[in-house]
């Protein structure tokens, strides 16, 4: 498969959202994955608006975002799984807790 997106300008791990990384998150397959660490920060870019668009398929692909119109391009099709990812993610891992911590002695526990 040819693209006619540029790579982008660093890899893109988002550690903001996937702290494990992008490729052991389970949300997307092993290419789905390697996509968008290459390809990720230029379609950041593109979504945000912070990068114009240089290539057909870079403006068709602005465009789709922007309106909302459905679309067969790859790109497309996986930001928009990227973005229902990041904001179905709600559970992170924390070294504090912030339940009451419950307290237990060892005289409870009977020896072997």
């Amino acid at each position: 498969m040819t693209n006619a997106i540029r790579a982008g300008r660093r890899k893109f791990y988002d550690d903001e959202h996937f702290s494990g990384g992008i490729e052991r998150s389970g949300f997307f397959t092993i290419s789905e994955a390697d996509f968008l660490v290459e390809y990720g920060d230029t379609l950041n870019g593109l979504s945000s608006g912070s990068m114009q668009p240089e290539t057909l398929v870079e403006s068709e692909f602005v465009a789709c975002m922007q309106s909302g119109i459905m679309s067969n391009s790859y790109e497309v099709k996986l930001w928009r799984k990227y973005l229902k990812a990041i904001h179905s993610v709600t559970h992170r891992a924390s070294a504090s807790s912030s339940r009451k911590e419950q307290k237990y002695s060892l005289e409870s526990y009977d020896e072997a």
